[in-house]
């Protein structure tokens, strides 16, 4: 902005983070893949041609967003935050506790039945997010197999920080099978993710759209 010989340059605000973590080498919806045309590269979770039933028959992609394998246990187990390939955010029960003292509900977080030292971070709260690519949507489930490029609608909208909270992304991001919910933390949790010592933990500012 400019005003005669006076430049004035708006500074951005840092309205939250997103919360990632690398990835633990593993899949929540299991090894059993099938390809549903012989020859091609795309494939999908399930057995002999049946898709997984957290899948969606025509796209391949989670319709079941609450599903948790009963016998899963996380690989990178040093590390308090871990991905799974197919977008499950996995968390430590240290972490959990921070998350939970700067604002997480206790029903942001689902415990692993077969590995009780982690828990599936599921943030309830949902920010709106759009995709700047969409394509292949899907006649049967209604999502679309690829969006990518996340652009956070919701930073448009606030002119002030969200202090305290953990939330996830309204749509999920990347190409079916492997999609994901992005997870933002406020400003608070994210001076506190920060300042301990977790090991995997990753922060990106959220800016504001002034």
């Amino acid at each position: 902005m400019e005003f005669g010989r006076l430049r004035v340059t708006q500074v951005k605000k840092v309205l939250a983070f997103e919360l990632t973590g690398h990835d633990d080498g593993s899949y929540m919806l299991g090894n059993d893949t099938f390809k549903p045309l012989a020859g091609a590269s795309e494939w999908r979770f399930g057995r002999n041609g049946v898709p997984h039933t957290a899948t969606c028959r025509e796209c391949g992609g989670k319709v079941n967003h609450e599903y948790v394998d009963p016998g899963y246990r996380v690989k990178k187990r040093r590390r308090d935050i871990t991905t799974t390939y197919d977008g499950y955010t996995l968390v430590s029960s240290r972490l959990c506790r921070v998350l939970t003292e700067n604002g997480a509900s206790s029903h942001d977080f689902v415990r692993l039945p077969a590995d009780q030292d982690f828990f599936w971070l599921r943030p309830q709260s949902v920010l709106r997010y759009s995709a700047m690519q969409r394509s292949r949507p899907c006649a049967v489930c209604g999502n679309f197999a690829d969006e990518v490029v996340p652009v956070p609608e919701f930073a448009s909208t606030l002119s002030e920080q969200i202090a305290s909270g953990v939330f996830r992304s309204s749509i999920e991001f990347g190409s079916t099978p492997l999609k994901s919910f992005k997870v933002v933390v406020g400003a608070n949790a994210g001076t506190a993710l920060s300042a301990a010592s977790f090991v995997g933990v990753e922060l990106t500012p959220v800016l504001s759209q002034v």
